[in-house]
């Protein structure tokens, strides 16, 4: 027996909050963490990294998104794999909604 997981709308996961920063898990497995983001408008996740790899996509919204020192302007449909340990930031210049999935090797 095949087991799947379906979101048929996933950004109606998360509602993007008035001020400040949502996360909501969706997802979660040995290979892999799913969590989905609202931002307010204007709202920053400062400079941070992450221990394995990752996988942002912009779901709604458009933001400036800094990968180490490259800046990116991103809008709704943007996807972006990222080594770890790579620098990132994420400043949302509308309301936001972006999905995070977090990879890890299988054990």
């Amino acid at each position: 027996m095949f087991e799947y997981t379906l979101y048929e709308d996933l950004a109606s996961e998360v509602d993007i909050p008035k001020a400040g920063i949502t996360s909501c898990p969706v997802y979660k497995s040995a290979r892999m963490r799913g969590v989905i983001f609202g931002f307010a408008d204007g709202e920053e996740m400062s400079e941070h990294t992450a221990s394995v790899p990752a996988i942002a996509q912009v779901l709604a919204g458009e933001c400036t998104f800094t990968l180490d020192k490259e800046v990116k302007e991103l809008k709704t449909g943007a996807w972006v794999l990222m080594d770890a340990h790579l620098p990132h930031s994420i400043v949302a210049k509308t309301p936001l909604k972006l999905m995070l999935y977090l990879l890890r090797e299988p054990k």
